[in-house]
């Protein structure tokens, strides 16, 4: 698959309805994919198996599995952003919840803050990002928050 270009200015069909921005979501950007794909050629390129099994046969010594994950993250890129998916079977508590409200994004809903659904979405790990994005949109509204092109992401933080 090709790598997909980074767009200067953020688009509204990316903002996912949790806040999370899709469009610099790791899956669709394939930043991962493609350092694996880079770093899986590198190891092939230079037939590291051979290092691994005659050079470091200590060290990598699960060297398949090792190979097999890069492959697996190879794999890594999201077919489609959450707004493009037309599928109601979807499991996001997020999205239906939205959807049978109406709103375009949580940031409608007067309790997002206290949301047990977004608080728990994929383990909890993207929520104090969303729920930054989310306040950002309810105070300056989601034009100008999609102009600004700022978008909050766990990555982003300092541990």
């Amino acid at each position: 698959m090709a790598k997909r270009s980074k767009e200067k200015r953020m688009k509204k069909d990316l903002l996912a309805y949790c806040g999370f921005y899709c469009g610099a979501c790791l899956g669709y950007t394939g930043v991962i994919a493609d350092a694996a794909e880079d770093f899986k050629a590198v190891l092939e390129k230079y037939k590291f198996e051979k290092s691994a099994k005659y050079i470091l046969p200590d060290q990598l010594k699960d060297y398949d599995k090792i190979f097999d994950k890069i492959v697996f993250m190879a794999s890594l890129r999201c077919p489609m952003v959450c707004r493009e998916r037309k599928d109601d079977n979807i499991n996001c508590e997020v999205r239906k919840c939205c959807r049978s409200k109406g709103f375009f994004a949580c940031y409608e809903c007067a309790d997002f803050e206290v949301c047990k659904k977004l608080k728990s979405m994929l383990g909890g790990v993207h929520y104090e990002a969303i729920i930054e994005n989310l306040k950002e949109i309810k105070a300056i509204g989601l034009e100008e928050w999609i102009s600004k092109g700022k978008a909050h992401h766990y990555w982003d933080k300092k541990d």
